[in-house]
C-alpha cells in the first residue's frame, strides 16, 4: 500500500510505499535526504468519503463515490456535470478523437527510447568503463604491495612471487568491484525514483483514454535521469499500449510479459560477473599446476645432479618453497572470489527486489485504475443505466481485484520458484566445482606423493651406496695410516743406525787426525829424504829385472 506526502524542502509530491515508513530516504526532485514520516492514512486511489462508503454508493450515489458514470436513481447531471466530457457517450469517441492531434506533440517526445533504455541503462553497466576502474584498481594493488615485496614480507610475496597469475586474478575482483560500484550507484537511482507519484489522482482517478496525454506530460515533466529507471519506463509502456490496444485485459497481460522482461534483464546483467567469480578459481588453479609442475621438474634435475647430501637438503627447501607459492595462487583466488560472490549475490537480491516493488506499483496505482468503458467504466455507465446492485457491484470489485491479487500471488510464486531453482543451481554448480577441485587436488597429491616416495628411495639407496663407498674408502685409509706409520718406525730406525754409523766414523776420523797431528810435529824438527825407487819390471820369461838385471 502506498501513501503520499510532500518533500519538507521543495514541497513536490511523492508517492511511498507503507512499509519504507521511518526510513531515510533522498527526494528525486532537490536530492535532499529527509525521514519518511508514519502514515495516518493510506492512499488507496478513492474519493474522500470511500472510509465512510467502501462501495462508493453514499447519500449521493455512486457519482459522488468517484463513480460518475454509473447512474443510480436521480443522481444525474448536477453530479456528473463536472465530468461532463465523459458523462455522455456520444461525446467520447469525438472527445478521444479531438485529443490525439493534442496528444502528437508528447508522442514526438522520446518516449520509446526512454521505454527501451532500462535494457542497457537500468540494469547494464559498461563493460569498458568498469575495466579501466579495474585496471586501475588492480595496478593500485600491486603498486601498493611492492614495497612489502622487497621487504621481503609474506602479504607481498604471495602477491608477486607468482604475479603471472594473481595479477589477472586480481583484475577480475577489481573489475568485478567496478561492476558493483557502478551497478550500486544506479540502483541508487532506481530507488529514488520510486518515491515519484507517476500517476497522481489529482490529474484523473481513472486512467482513461481521455486522460493518458495528461499522464504522459506529467511524467515527461519527472527529472531527466528518474526517467531512465525500470518503474518509469514500466508505466510509460503500459499507458502506451493501452493507448493502442484499448484494452485493460490486454495491458495486464502486456505488463506480465514486460516484468518477466526485466527480471530476465536483472539476470543477464549478472553474467559477465558470474563469469569473472567462475574464472578466478581456475586461474588459480593453473597457477598452482604450474607451480607444481616447475618443482617436479625441479626435483628431478636436483636428484639427477646430486654430488652431496647437504646439496640434495638445500634443494629440496628451493622445491618445497616453490610448492607453497605455487598453492598461494589458489588461495589467493579462492579469497577473491569469495569476497566478489557475496556483494554480488546481495547486490542481485536487491535489484530482484527494486523489479517486485515496480510490478506492485503497477499493480497498485495501474493496471487497478485502468477503465476501458468496457467492464464497468465510464463509456458503460454513460447512458444512465439505473437501479445498479450494490451486492453485484461489490462482486465485481472485489471479482477484478481477486484477478489482481491472484495475479501478483502467482507473481511471487514464480519468483520463489525462479530463486530456489537459480539457489540450487547456484549451490549444485559450486558442489561440482568443489567436487572437481578436490578430486583433482587429491589426484595432484596422489602422484606428487607417488613421485615423493620413488625420489625418497632412490635418495636412500644412493646415500647408502655412498655410505658403503665411505666405509670402504675409511677402511682403506685406516690400512694406509698403519703402512705409513710402520715406514716411518723402519725410517725412524735407519735413520738412527746411520746416525750412530757416523758418529762411530767421525770418531775414528777425529783420531785418525789427532794422530796425524802428532805425528806432523814430531817430524816438524827432522829432515825428510824421499827416494824414488823403480818399479820392477817383468821379463820375457816372467822373471823380475831391476836396474836392467834379473
Amino acid at each position: 500500500m502506498y501513501f503520499k506526502l510532500s518533500c519538507p524542502h521543495c514541497s513536490k509530491s511523492l508517492k511511498v510505499r507503507e512499509e519504507q515508513a521511518g526510513k531515510k530516504c533522498r527526494c528525486p526532485y532537490c536530492k535532499t535526504a529527509f525521514v519518511l514520516p508514519v502514515p495516518s492514512g493510506v492512499d488507496l486511489g478513492l474519493p474522500e468519503n470511500s472510509s465512510n462508503d467502501p462501495l462508493g454508493l453514499g447519500a449521493d450515489g455512486p457519482s459522488a463515490a468517484g463513480f460518475p458514470n454509473i447512474n443510480v436513481g436521480s443522481a444525474t447531471a448536477p453530479v456528473q456535470s463536472p465530468k461532463g466530457s465523459v458523462t455522455q457517450s456520444p461525446a467520447v469517441k469525438p472527445q478521444v478523437g479531438a485529443v490525439k492531434p493534442t496528444a502528437a506533440k508528447p508522442k514526438q517526445e522520446p518516449t520509446p527510447s526512454h521505454a527501451h533504455s532500462h535494457v542497457s541503462d537500468g540494469s547494464d553497466i559498461s563493460l569498458v568503463k568498469s575495466g579501466i576502474i579495474g585496471m586501475i584498481g588492480a595496478v593500485a594493488i600491486f603498486g601498493m604491495l611492492y614495497p612489502l615485496w622487497l621487504s621481503n614480507m609474506r602479504l607481498g610475496k604471495m602477491f608477486w612471487d607468482s604475479v603471472g597469475i594473481n595479477f589477472p586474478t586480481t583484475l577480475l575482483m577489481c573489475w568485478s568491484f567496478a561492476i558493483l560500484y557502478l551497478k550500486s550507484r544506479q540502483l541508487a537511482q532506481q530507488k529514488s525514483a520510486m518515491l515519484l507519484d507517476l500517476l497522481p489522482t489529482e490529474i484523473s482517478r481513472e486512467i482513461t483514454l481521455s486522460s493518458l496525454d495528461k499522464f504522459v506530460a506529467h511524467i515527461h515533466s519527472l527529472p531527466d535521469e528518474a526517467r531512465s529507471s525500470i518503474l518509469v519506463n514500466r508505466v510509460l509502456r503500459g499507458i502506451e499500449h493501452f493507448r493502442v490496444r484499448k484494452s485493460a485485459a490486454e495491458t495486464v497481460t502486456m505488463m506480465e510479459s514486460q516484468s518477466a522482461i526485466d527480471a530476465s534483464n536483472v539476470a543477464s546483467s549478472f553474467t559477465i560477473i558470474k563469469v569473472f567469480i567462475w574464472a578466478m578459481p581456475i586461474l588459480g588453479f593453473i597457477g598452482t599446476v604450474m607451480g607444481v609442475s616447475s618443482a617436479v621438474s625441479g626435483l628431478s634435475a636436483t636428484l639427477e645432479n646430486a654430488a652431496d647430501v647437504s646439496a640434495v637438503t638445500d634443494s629440496m627447501k628451493g622445491v618445497f618453497g616453490g610448492l607453497g607459492t605455487a598453492f598461494d595462487t589458489t588461495l589467493l583466488a579462492l579469497i577473491m572470489s569469495m569476497l566478489v560472490k557475496i556483494p554480488t549475490s546481495a547486490m542481485q537480491k536487491s535489484e530482484d527486489g527494486l523489479v517486485t516493488i515496480a510490478d506492485e506499483y503497477c499493480n497498485e496505482n495501474l493496471l487497478r485504475r485502468l477503465n476501458d468503458g468496457r467492464e464497468g467504466g465510464a463509456e458503460r455507465g454513460a447512458g444512465g443505466a439505473s437501479g445498479v446492485d450494490a451486492k453485484i457491484f461489490r462482486e465485481a470489485v472485489e471479482a477484478a481485484m481477486g484477478t489482481h491479487h491472484a495475479e501478483l500471488e502467482s507473481w511471487l510464486q514464480k519468483l520463489d520458484a525462479i530463486g530456489g531453482k537459480l539457489t540450487t543451481q547456484v549451490a549444485k554448480g559450486w558442489t561440482d566445482i568443489n567436487t572437481k577441485m578436490k578430486d583433482q587436488q587429491e589426484q595432484q597429491l596422489a602422484l606428487f606423493k607417488q613421485q615423493y616416495v620413488e625420489q625418497t628411495n632412490l635418495l636412500q639407496k644412493q646415500l647408502q651406496e655412498m655410505n658403503a663407498s665411505a666405509v670402504e674408502i675409511h677402511r682403506s685409509l685406516a690400512e694406509l695410516s698403519g703402512q705409513a706409520a710402520s715406514m716411518q718406525s723402519d725410517v725412524t730406525k735407519s735413520v738412527s743406525g746411520s746416525t750412530q754409523a757416523l758418529q762411530t766414523h767421525f770418531a775414528g776420523l777425529e783420531r785418525g787426525l789427532t794422530g796425524l797431528s802428532s805425528v806432523l810435529e814430531s817430524l816438524g824438527q827432522k829432515q825428510v829424504v824421499v827416494q824414488q825407487v823403480e818399479t820392477p819390471k817383468r821379463g820375457w820369461f816372467g822373471g823380475k829385472k831391476r836396474n836392467g838385471r834379473k
